[in-house]
Formats: C-alpha cells, sequence, structure tokens
C-alpha cells in the first residue's frame, strides 16, 4: 500500500504559497448569478433547520455548477478553494447557516462536531467548560483533522489576529523526499493513535502520508498520537522526522497565510492540505465568529483504513447517525 522508497509525487496539490500566487491561487470570486442564486435559495428554505436541508433543495443551475467545479477542485486539484464576494450583512446568522450547510451538501455529507451534536459548529471565544482549539483565542498551529473536507466560513473578523494558514502537505512531502527522504520513510511508517474515547488503543500504526491507488495523501494531528503530548518518548527517527515536517511547515516560501474577510468561505481537502491559525484579541463590541462543516465525502480519495476507522468512531461518539446529503 505504502511507497517503501518515498519519492516526490506530481500532483495539482503539490504547491507551494508564491507557486500559486497565495490564496489567489485557490480563490474564486463569486459572480452575480451565482449570488442571486444563492440569495433564492436562502429564501426557498426560510424556516428550514440548516441541517435538514438536502442537496436537492439547494440546487439551481449556477450552484450546481459552482459547487461541481468547487468539489473537482478539492479532489483532483489544489485541494483548497476560497468562495469569495458574499455579502456578509446581507443576511442574519439563520440564512448564513442555511446557506453554508446547502453549499456543503455539493461537496459531502455533513457531520456533528462534537457531543453538543453541532452539524455547523461556531468557531468563536467560550468562557470555561471543557474546550477544544476552535473555542479558544490560541494559535492552531498546522495540522489536520479527520474528516476528508474541511470548511470555514468568514461572519466577523477579530480586531486583530486570527489570520489563517494554508500548507499543502503534498509540498512538505516532496520537500522531505528531496531533502530527507530517510526521515520521509519514517513518516510512511507512521505511530499508533491513542483516542481518549477509545477503550483499547489502535495497534494499526496510521501513517502520517499514505499511497493508495496511485494517489498520495497525509495527516498530521499529534493531539491523537501516542505520546503526542510527549515527543521524548518518541522513537528517535519519528521525532526527528515531525521536527523537520513542522519546520517546513512554517517556512514562508512554501505556506500560504492569510485572513479570512467577513463573507468568505474557505473549503479545503484535509488530507492534502494543512490548516493554522493566529491568536486572536476580541473586544467588547467585536467578537470573532465562523462557522465550520466537517465533511464525510463519497466516492472521494482513498483513505487509509487506519484513518477511516478512526473518522468512523468519532462521529459514533459525537452522536447519531450523519445526516445524508
Amino acid at each position: 500500500m505504502n511507497a517503501p522508497f518515498p519519492a516526490p509525487v506530481d500532483d495539482p496539490a503539490a504547491w507551494t504559497g508564491p507557486q500559486i500566487g497565495g490564496r489567489e491561487g485557490f480563490t474564486h470570486r463569486l459572480s452575480q448569478p451565482q449570488l442571486d442564486a444563492i440569495d433564492g435559495l436562502v429564501e426557498r428554505t426560510r424556516g428550514r433547520a440548516p441541517h435538514e436541508i438536502r442537496r436537492a433543495d439547494f440546487s439551481s443551475p449556477e450552484i450546481d455548477a459552482l459547487m461541481a467545479a468547487a468539489r473537482w477542485q478539492l479532489l483532483h486539484g489544489t485541494g483548497a478553494i476560497i468562495l469569495s464576494g458574499i455579502d456578509a450583512a446581507r443576511y442574519d446568522l439563520d440564512a448564513h447557516e442555511r446557506l453554508y450547510w446547502g453549499l456543503g451538501t455539493h461537496v459531502g455529507t455533513g457531520v456533528e462536531q462534537s457531543p453538543r451534536r453541532d452539524f455547523i459548529a461556531h468557531v468563536q471565544r467560550e468562557e470555561g467548560g471543557p474546550l477544544r482549539g476552535y473555542t479558544t483565542d490560541m494559535e492552531l498551529r498546522s495540522h489536520t483533522d479527520f474528516h476528508e473536507v474541511l470548511s470555514l466560513y468568514s461572519l466577523r473578523t477579530a480586531p486583530s489576529g486570527g489570520e489563517s494558514g494554508a500548507v499543502s502537505a503534498l509540498a512538505i512531502h516532496n520537500i522531505m523526499a528531496r531533502e530527507r527522504p530517510d526521515l520521509l520513510a519514517a513518516l510512511y511508517e507512521g505511530a499508533h493513535i491513542d483516542w481518549p474515547q477509545r477503550a483499547v488503543p489502535l495497534e494499526e500504526k496510521l501513517p502520517f502520508f499514505w499511497t493508495i491507488d496511485g494517489k498520495t495523501s497525509g495527516f498530521n494531528n499529534r493531539v491523537f498520537m501516542r505520546y503526542g503530548r510527549e515527543p521524548e518518548k518518541l522513537p528517535e527517527r519519528l521525532r526527528e522526522a515531525l521536527a523537520f515536517y513542522d519546520e517546513i511547515a512554517l517556512r514562508s516560501d512554501v505556506r500560504a497565510d492569510f485572513l479570512l474577510q467577513p463573507g468568505e468561505m474557505f473549503f479545503w481537502h484535509n488530507f492534502l492540505v494543512l490548516h493554522s491559525r493566529q491568536s486572536f484579541s476580541d473586544t467588547p463590541d467585536r467578537k470573532r465568529l465562523l462557522l465550520r462543516l466537517w465533511l464525510n465525502v463519497p466516492g472521494g480519495r482513498p483513505i487509509h483504513p487506519a484513518m477511516a476507522r478512526l473518522t468512523a468512531e468519532i462521529d459514533a461518539f459525537h452522536g447519531r447517525e450523519p445526516a445524508v446529503a
């Protein structure tokens, strides 16, 4: 399944920020007919709970074509797309959630993101209680999550900070293949995953890179990795490989950094693109707010079996059966 001697891969998703012109390389500015179609579909779905909206409910020739192209870009192109041009002031929160979920149904199947059973997560600073990264204002370093496509929809920026970052996992792969192929081999071997809610740890290793059916993809989330918070306990070569991986992900000539503006929607393939966020500061009269989707993608890119099992267990822990698009 995995190549024993990793070599650079030729894939449109193996980009660097400068090569594609930063965020402009994956930004699509919505046309007036597309915006008009969104407006009509928001009105058509008025009174519906966002997560009950199906693809057929949010369909028009303009939107079908737009999101088919977006889905292709996510699976076969750069692995990322920003949809820009929605007037954030035009809609209330409920309408924003309907249009966001409706567009998402064209990409994949939305799932619950926590035991709160939130199909659309509110990414904002919260006070007290059990906190996860998206409910804090702290920096989140480059990482992946657990579902094939992720998305953020900006409704309000913070007065300062909160910039997003995107890094091609395949660009990191290719740089390692050229500069330190010995360390890349350690990432193909992978590490054991310990999920706190799992009574028995997964004994099969989950690789940081895998190649299936000629398609290379990757995963990098240390929170669920055995000894992820105690790197001194990791095998020396894996520890060195992860440190080099992190160093590449921080290179300015590799990554694309940008501030997602209100009304902009960012979709990315979670196993092709790592995302990050700078810390931010709210004020009493202006609090940062983004919406988030996690999407499983039927017929998507080949996923490593250990990754697929972990994703399914997370979905089961977070609640009931996923919504059907």
